[in-house]
């Protein structure tokens, strides 16, 4: 991806998460990987519960759910180092 379609795609998420500035932006990402990170705690709670009913969907979609957090996560973190990069400039 060319620097200015970087720079606009963060510019995005900076307006996304009503931020102007690369270190408001990771605080804000981090704080929704932190809520990520919380979320799969409580699904792995969850998990272990379902793994042990007779119902086969409850436990894959369980199991579709981590995996839909996992992704959200590493999203969130390549954003984030991209911020971090200072790879979009003062704003």
């Amino acid at each position: 991806m060319a620097i200015a379609g970087r720079r606009r795609v963060l510019d995005q998420w900076a307006r996304a998460l009503d931020v102007t500035n690369d270190l408001d932006a990771m605080h804000k990402l981090r704080r929704l990987m932190n809520d990520l990170d919380d979320a799969r705690s409580q699904l792995q709670k969850t998990t272990k519960v379902l793994a042990a009913v007779p119902d086969p969907d409850a436990n894959a979609g369980a199991t579709g759910a981590m995996t839909a957090l996992d992704q959200a996560s590493a999203a969130l973190l390549v954003i984030e180092r991209r911020f971090n990069k200072h790879e979009r400039g003062g704003r």
